[in-house]
């Protein structure tokens, strides 16, 4: 098990005004005009930093949650550095993105048979794996037995969730 990625939202103590964010911070950009949100990049790692007006930004990239708070102090840092005031209020971590293996191969139509109330969704024209939703958790599984976990919002949930979709996968 392995995570690679996880999704945190920073809270500021005050909204952000975007068009100041981005006028003073070198590297920002808007997605396209009239963007709701603003880009950014923090060198050298390229984490990836949107800015919202309501004050909070998230940060992706970071694959430890140790790692978010200095990251966010970082990118505060740089916001003072650059004229703008704001002080984090809360960091919230709420999707740890997770690598593991069955251990085996799978055939996935032995899975939809066998699972008939969970949702999958399996179009192999357009993605070559299977997506199955339980729980609020997404499981990305391939053939070679590979799974990518999404939706877990805490450290302490992630091994008895992939436990218990192993299992479940492994009886099959």
């Amino acid at each position: 098990m392995k995570i690679v990625n996880l999704v945190a939202t920073v809270i500021l103590a005050e909204p952000l005004d975007l068009n100041e964010v981005h006028k003073h911070l070198p590297g920002s950009k808007f997605p396209k005009a009239g963007s709701p949100w603003l880009q950014y990049r923090l060198q050298p790692e390229n984490y990836y930093t949107t800015f919202y007006k309501s004050g909070k930004f998230l940060v992706t990239g970071v694959t430890s949650p140790s790692e978010i708070r200095p990251i966010a102090d970082r990118i505060v840092s740089i916001l003072k550095t650059n004229a703008i005031k704001v002080k984090i209020t809360e960091i919230r971590i709420h999707n740890f993105v997770v690598v593991d293996t069955i251990g085996h191969s799978v055939q996935f139509d032995k899975i939809i048979a066998s699972l008939p109330d969970v949702n999958i969704e399996y179009e192999p024209e357009q993605f070559p794996g299977m997506i199955i939703k339980e729980n609020g958790h997404s499981f990305l599984l391939f053939s070679s037995g590979k799974v990518i976990l999404t939706g877990i919002r805490d450290m302490e949930s992630i091994k008895p969730v992939l436990s218990a979709f192993k299992e479940k996968i492994g009886k099959l």
